[in-house]
């Protein structure tokens, strides 16, 4: 069996919830390797906008009429993906610090394993 069709089997058999705690564990490890880095860091850029097109293609599917979630629950994100938005800019031109990107991505790989956590908690940064 080829590699593409081994990923591909895993993806058509792999849990939605797994697939996407994978994917923000592994962007959120790469902040964390980053996460004493100087803004000008290429490393910490990386990160920052592998985590930011994260949350971009995960507001953009919280938007979907079809999306399954409640409605409080997907407004709520889609309020913290404006917050990853703003916060990472700052990050960016030196004027915040990446810790709260992880926490945010944290708590929502904490959701994604079954630990609830109110949205508005993780909007306000708690």
């Amino acid at each position: 069996m080829s590699i593409a069709a081994y990923q591909q089997t895993i993806v058509d058999c792999d849990d939605p919830r797994k697939i996407e705690y994978r994917v923000f564990l592994r962007i959120t490890l790469a902040l964390e390797r980053h996460r004493d880095a100087d803004w000008h860091s290429a490393g910490l850029k990386a990160a920052l906008w592998s985590n930011m097109e994260l949350w971009s293609v995960l507001r953009a599917d919280l938007l979907e009429e079809e999306n399954a979630l409640p409605e409080r629950l997907r407004a709520g994100l889609v309020s913290l993906s404006f917050t990853v938005d703003r916060h990472s800019q700052r990050v960016l031109r030196g004027e915040g610090k990446v810790a709260l990107l992880i926490d945010i991505n944290r708590a929502v790989m904490q959701g994604l394993q079954g630990v609830p956590q109110p949205a508005e908690e993780l909007a306000h940064g708690a």
